[in-house]
């Protein structure tokens, strides 16, 4: 392996909340509740496929912005 990968570090507490309410807030746009949201997740789909598959839809962001 090489030695100038960076270690894996935990994910600052506060930016994983930021963005799972933001996750959130595009899911209920298109009307997916955060139980249906959860559900989701728990049946195998990955995040990634998920805002995928929003992106036509919504008018997402292109950013998260932690300060609304």
């Amino acid at each position: 392996m090489n030695n100038d990968i960076e270690e894996s570090r935990e994910p600052n507490p506060e930016l994983v909340e930021c963005a799972i309410v933001e996750v959130l807030e595009i899911a209920q746009r298109q009307g997916i509740t955060p139980a249906d949201f959860i559900q989701l997740l728990d049946s195998g789909i990955r995040m990634s496929d998920f805002l995928a598959a929003l992106k036509p839809l919504a008018k997402a962001k292109d950013r998260i912005d932690c300060d609304s």
